[in-house]
């Protein structure tokens, strides 16, 4: 039973600790369950002063090795763990996160994103595949990180004629800068920069549907490397926290609008609602330099439907199921994400891009 109890204390050690957000170093190890191998492996050295006396050393190793693979098929487990939040992705629990496939048969007219952290990328073949498959793909939003200022007006020279709507990530009045780059078919307003010092990490809009307003939200903090790294993140994911908290606001005032008014009225006061660019909803995308399985996350996505799909590190040598999820795409409910997928593309980079499909019909109805 001892032995038992020791081979599964790990898991039981880590799902513990992930609650811990400092120090930065900590919450950084604590970010995989892969450490499981970690803490199974010094709990055996401690331990192992002991187990020499009573038992040989063959023995030892043989119940070191078998420990350690049952922790690889727990960590390997957990990482790739359908969310709790959405118990209909069971079916897709051993696809090791490539992707992500719900609610399909209700999403024929659904909204399709696409994401990818480009790695400042400045050449002309690798920018060209790129351009190539945005063209073809002909994507609602086009969201981008790690875009240099060069590579901006590139991307922009070739892809506006397709995407006439973009915002560069940079505003000179303000003397702010990002390296974030955003495309689409539909309008942007009341863009906001949310400065940190020239840097912004975070940028709002509405974002403007056809038929429906949405509070849009992209962001990339930077990796939090070092503790100053991790101190400037955070402070992004704040940003995110108070501008998630004003979009709930303006949701619910929109929603008590309707209430207060006669069906008659109502196509009147939405109309006016849209018109002063009120948005009835959120969506959160970007590169959070956040892993999925962070404490953080629980207040963040309150209201939100999300999933995860490993998109870190692109490497060959790396195996889909040790990958993280940080790149994430969050949606006000009752939005479903009917689908993402990992796109296995673009070996440039050491992300890989992400596509996902949104059915917003059951916001606006």
């Amino acid at each position: 039973m001892t032995a038992v109890i020791l081979i599964f204390m790990p898991s039981l050690i880590w799902l513990l600790l992930r609650q811990v957000q400092s120090p930065w170093w900590l919450e950084n190890i604590l970010s995989t369950p892969f450490v499981l191998l970690v803490i199974y492996s010094i709990l055996i050295l401690v331990l192992s002063y002991f187990a020499l006396n009573l038992h040989s050393f063959s023995y030892c190793l043989s119940y070191y090795l078998s420990g350690m693979l049952i922790n690889f098929i727990l960590a390997t487990f957990l990482n790739n763990a359908v969310s709790i939040n959405n118990p209909l992705a069971f079916k897709n629990l051993f696809t090791f996160k490539n992707s992500v496939t719900l609610n399909s048969k209700t999403c024929n007219d659904s909204v399709i994103f696409f994401q990818f952290n480009i790695k400042y990328t400045e050449k002309e073949h690798e920018l060209n595949e790129l351009v190539a498959h945005l063209i073809a793909k002909q994507y609602h939003l086009i969201t981008l990180q790690g875009v240099s200022q060069q590579t901006k007006r590139r991307l922009v020279e070739k892809l506006s004629p397709h995407f006439p709507y973009f915002i560069t990530g940079e505003n000179s009045l303000q003397q702010v800068y990002s390296d974030q780059l955003l495309f689409s078919r539909y309008g942007f307003a009341n863009i906001k920069y949310y400065k940190k010092g020239h840097s912004a990490f975070l940028i709002s809009s509405q974002w403007q549907l056809p038929n429906n307003i949405t509070n849009l939200h992209s962001l990339h903090p930077p990796s939090p490397r070092n503790e100053s790294l991790w101190k400037i993140r955070n402070t992004t994911l704040y940003q995110l926290k108070n501008a998630l908290k004003k979009s709930r606001s303006r949701a619910a005032f929109v929603k008590g609008e309707a209430v207060n008014n006669s069906l008659a009225n109502e196509a009147l006061v939405i109309s006016s609602l849209v018109n002063s660019s009120l948005a009835t909803g959120s969506l959160v995308i970007g590169d959070l330099n956040l892993s999925k399985h962070s404490s953080r996350l629980v207040n963040l996505t309150q209201g939100m439907n999300t999933e995860f799909v490993n998109s870190w590190p692109n490497k060959r040598y790396v195996a889909s199921f040790f990958g993280l999820a940080i790149d994430h795409f969050w949606v006000s409910k009752p939005a479903v994400i009917c689908a993402r997928v990992r796109i296995n593309a673009f070996n440039w980079s050491d992300h890989y891009a992400v596509k996902t499909q949104v059915d917003f019909k059951k916001q606006i109805n």
